[in-house]
């Protein structure tokens, strides 16, 4: 496979990842410091997914491109950028509550050349920060970008335990935000309690989405929730099937419900009618 047809995920400040072209066909390995092409600058970040490479598709061609290894004096200012970070991050603060703008302040990202700096806040509606980017510019005299993120991203960056007690997955490995509807937590037999389906960042869980697939291929292979059927001599409709247990639920006419266990259900059952 020929250097430019390789793409290499690399994860930046704020658990950002991205795939870059690794048309140089540099040797990178797992937790190399890379720096990259990165919208009229250079930008530095760690890879994560080498050697495994993904072949490049007609809509991976505009793709930035890796331009090399992070050398001692990259990894200098990638450190000196860090505390400056910081330094940054305070005088915004202390601006916003100046001008008393309504915005919260998540974070800071120098870009390695320190050609751009970019501010990243949450809202609830447009803000209008020029006079903010005013006085960013002259004390840092390049190039300023304010940067509006969602509660998503801000819980991406910041991280935390979820409710099954292990780090949130956008923060871990979700590379970027399917959208999640009630369908998903319904087709999952899951209740709809708002405290029980939300994530630290007050949406639906991600978790939603990624297991859905799992769980639809498991379900389809029994009738729906509803569906009425015969088993031992008896009719009922399914109630609920829990793939992890191994077991089905089904409500009898004589609204006796019984849980059995699905070796038992399998190949012995026979459908009366479908749900709608």
């Amino acid at each position: 496979m020929s250097g430019d047809d390789k793409l290499v995920k690399i994860k930046f400040q704020g658990c950002r990842r991205e795939l870059f072209r690794n048309n140089m066909d540099f040797p990178i390995e797992n937790d190399d410091a890379i720096i990259v092409d990165a919208e009229r600058g250079e930008d530095i970040g760690i890879a994560i997914t080498y050697p495994e490479q993904k072949s490049v598709s007609e809509s991976d061609k505009d793709k930035l491109t890796i331009l090399r290894k992070a050398n001692p004096h990259d990894l200098e200012k990638y450190n000196e950028n860090k505390l400056r970070q910081k330094i940054a991050h305070e005088f915004c603060r202390q601006r916003i509550e100046e001008l008393q703008l309504p915005m919260k302040l998540i974070d800071v990202e120098y870009r390695l050349d320190r050609k751009k700096v970019i501010f990243l806040f949450t809202a609830d509606d447009r803000i209008d920060f020029r006079e903010l980017v005013k006085i960013l510019a002259a004390e840092y005299k390049t190039r300023i970008e304010m940067r509006q993120i969602s509660t998503r991203e801000e819980n991406r960056r910041i991280g935390g335990i979820g409710p099954c007690g292990e780090p949130i997955c956008c923060h871990q490995f979700i590379d970027d935000f399917e959208p999640i509807s009630t369908q998903l937590v319904k087709e999952q037999n899951l209740p709809m309690n708002p405290t029980k389906i939300s994530g630290l960042c007050g949406k639906l869980k991600c978790c939603f989405r990624y297991e859905h697939d799992f769980y639809k291929e498991f379900l389809d292979k029994y009738p729906s929730y509803g569906t009425k059927v015969s088993f031992q001599e008896q009719s009922g409709t399914i109630e609920k099937i829990d793939i992890f247990q191994r077991t089905i639920t089904i409500k009898f006419e004589s609204d006796e419900i019984k849980e059995f266990p699905l070796k038992e259900f399998d190949n012995n059952y026979k459908v009366l009618s479908q749900t709608n």
